[in-house]
């Protein structure tokens, strides 16, 4: 990682640091609000197994942004974070992960039964979270449209997977072949609708004008997927023990929507590309097929092509911010959508 690099991302854990205390505080009163007692521990679980809580704090920097009251986001900012962890909490029961950030995940911490009901007490939370929000109405339709969105991001990147799975819908609904408008369409609903709604509803409860609310959720968009550009090269081709996971994961999980795979099977001779194919149709990939496949993409310019695009992506982010008069907020979300793709975990 260059100086430049680690000074960004320094001033960005700097700010976290002074701004989500309040954010946790919104979070833990919206999921203990009328919870009995004996099952705090489980609601809360999810919530306290980390994460940056990146996304709120772009929603108080575009309220800040559109000169309004950060006090006056906290729920909506409270209710995005809700969305994020309620959409790892279903993922893990989907993938049937055991672990999250180095500790069992909830259904494995509880069992099934009871993480379905928790992740049924997040909806309401979330649900609650916007009821208690300046246009209430308005943020409630935006949350209640991304989770929808979320579902069928899900959806997808289930089906783009070539193996693993053997239920009737999946069989008969899997893709065979995936281009790249598919992957677009499948990260924007899994990963960028969110951080574009994280950025729009802070500009809504600041009163913020409609050109500005345009501006929060293109600068939102693009800097959603370009961070999930990056994180698709991260997951080939970084440093495992930075990354705290070993690399080639999208592969071993039959993964073919990774813009980095995508390219690469466009440049690759025909048995090259079958050989990547017929890996992640493997019912089981081994190590060695693993870096096989990295190595393969590597001989592309796969990965050159995804850097770039995920880029060009940040730069479309940070144009929206243009119109925007100078400040810290301004500045902040220009390292943010900077760091998403300069990042080297």
């Amino acid at each position: 990682m260059s100086d430049e690099v680690m000074i960004l991302k320094k001033e960005i854990e700097q700010h976290l640091k002074q701004t989500i205390g309040p954010i946790e505080n919104k979070i833990e009163e919206l999921l203990l609000e009328d919870t009995t007692q004996d099952f705090q521990e489980v609601i809360l679980y999810q919530v306290a197994s980390g994460g940056k809580r990146l996304r709120p704090v772009l929603t108080l920097l575009f309220c800040e942004l559109a000169n309004g009251n950060t006090e006056d986001a906290l729920s909506s900012a409270a209710g995005i974070e809700l969305i994020h962890n309620y959409s790892l909490l279903m993922d893990d029961i989907i993938d049937r992960s055991p672990y999250r950030r180095n500790r069992p995940t909830t259904f494995v911490k509880f069992g099934l039964p009871i993480a379905l009901l928790a992740g049924m007490h997040y909806r309401e939370a979330i649900f609650l979270s916007a009821l208690k929000s300046p246009a209430s109405e308005t943020i409630n339709k935006i949350f209640s449209d991304v989770v929808r969105q979320l579902v069928e991001g899900e959806r997808k990147d289930v089906l783009f997977e070539q193996a693993g799975r053997d239920e009737e819908y999946i069989l008969e609904k899997r893709y065979k072949t995936i281009t790249l408008d598919d992957y677009f369409e499948m990260v924007g609903d899994k990963t960028a609708v969110l951080i574009k709604a994280a950025c729009e509803v802070g500009v809504i409860c600041a009163n913020g004008s409609k050109e500005m609310i345009e501006a929060a959720s293109s600068y939102g968009w693009n800097a959603g997927l370009a961070f999930q550009a990056k994180d698709d090269v991260l997951d080939l081709f970084a440093d495992a023990e930075k990354l705290g996971k070993p690399v080639g994961h999208d592969i071993k999980e039959h993964k073919m929507g990774n813009i980095a795979v995508l390219y690469a099977l466009e440049e690759l001779e025909s048995k090259q590309r079958e050989y990547v194919l017929n890996v992640l149709r493997k019912e089981k990939v081994t190590d060695e097929e693993v870096n096989e496949v990295i190595d393969l993409i590597k001989s592309t310019k796969a990965p050159q092509k995804a850097e770039e695009k995920a880029k060009e992506l940040k730069e479309e982010a940070r144009k929206q911010l243009l119109n925007f008069p100078d400040s810290s907020a301004k500045k902040m979300l220009e390292n943010i959508a900077t760091y998403f793709v300069e990042r080297t975990y």
